[in-house]
């Protein structure tokens, strides 16, 4: 979901200098000399204009119309760039194309209107012509760098399919999501040992008896009112809302991940009473694990919480399968 690319309007307006050079030459006209070099500045107007409007047309129009977008990417887009600016900056864009317009009409116009020393009157209209569209297109220079910007922030935003089975990874930060991310679906997401590592939404697929299922893997989540989270766990909780046909909610056991089995159950109740859909519990890090916490997590996640390192990725599957509700 990137913008299309345009250079900053100083470059932009050379290069439509450049494009207005490189015509070919004019077949030669029946007509005087001032008339063909009238006609060969009037082709060198054209095609500047027409340079200028067809990149700021294609950035305009590669701009998201945002109220169209899938409602999931109508929530996480405000959590990561400022919507209403880029609006404002996509309108600007299109008065300024208008007023590119308007100024080709007037050039042209203006080559053509009789005078009594036709080359003076000429290169003043062309020159009028080529200093007022230059400057026009300097005008947009703050909305062309806010323009730029978001297309940097729009890499983080996941090319998600959203007609596509969708799992979704859940749970507090550093229980080890990410790295259930890679093991089911070979993600090569980078992996770091503290907590909040997940900035943005990270995307893998995996097929199992010939569906294809989309896993994604959230940032954590704190066990709080929805008004305190910040726009990382936003993201998460935009992912659970609008995409999750089933959420496999992580359970760290150790002391590692720095919150108490409590306090992740607590989340966990609190997710399902938000989303009223399947969830699948997977017990991590059970290699490090003593016996007297993984029956805890038992204890209160239930008996059939899958255990990673016990089979997690057919086991798992299998678990998704039925809770999607998929016939064999």
């Amino acid at each position: 979901m990137q913008f299309y690319s345009i250079e900053a309007p100083e470059k932009l307006v050379e290069s439509a200098f450049t494009h207005a050079r490189k015509l070919p030459p004019m077949k030669r006209a029946r007509n005087s000399a001032v008339q063909n070099r009238k006609e060969k500045v009037v082709r060198k107007m054209e095609a500047f204009h027409e340079y200028l409007d067809k990149q700021l047309e294609r950035m305009e129009t590669s701009v998201p119309r945002f109220e169209k977008l899938h409602p999931f990417y109508q929530e996480l887009l405000p959590e990561t760039m400022e919507v209403g600016k880029i609006k404002q900056a996509a309108s600007q864009i299109v008065s300024v194309r208008k007023l590119l317009k308007r100024q080709i009409v007037e050039g042209k116009r203006h080559m053509h209107s009789p005078s009594t020393d036709a080359v003076a009157h000429m290169h003043a209209a062309s020159a009028k012509f080529f200093g007022r569209s230059a400057s026009i297109v300097k005008s947009l220079k703050k909305n062309i760098e806010l323009l730029q910007h978001a297309n940097t922030l729009m890499r983080e935003v996941p090319d998600v399919k959203v007609e596509m089975p969708t799992l979704i990874l859940a749970g507090y930060p550093n229980t080890g999501k990410t790295t259930l991310l890679k093991r089911l679906t070979g993600s090569k997401a980078q992996i770091a040992a503290y907590p909040f590592t997940t900035k943005s939404l990270q995307l893998g697929y995996f097929t199992m008896r010939y569906r294809d299922v989309q896993v994604m893997d959230t940032p954590g989540l704190l066990d709080r009112d929805d008004a305190n989270y910040n726009p990382i766990e936003k993201k998460a909780l935009a992912a659970l809302k609008h995409l999750a046909t089933c959420v496999v909610f992580v359970v760290d056991p150790t002391p590692n991940a720095g919150y108490s089995l409590q306090k992740q159950h607590a989340l966990y109740e609190r997710l399902q009473k938000l989303f009223p859909i399947p969830f699948v519990i997977v017990i991590n890090k059970c290699d490090v694990s003593t016996q007297e916490q993984l029956d805890e997590t038992h204890n209160l996640f239930g008996m059939d919480a899958v255990r990673e390192g016990e089979g997690i990725d057919s086991g798992l599957k299998d678990h998704v399968w039925r809770a999607l509700g998929f016939s064999r």
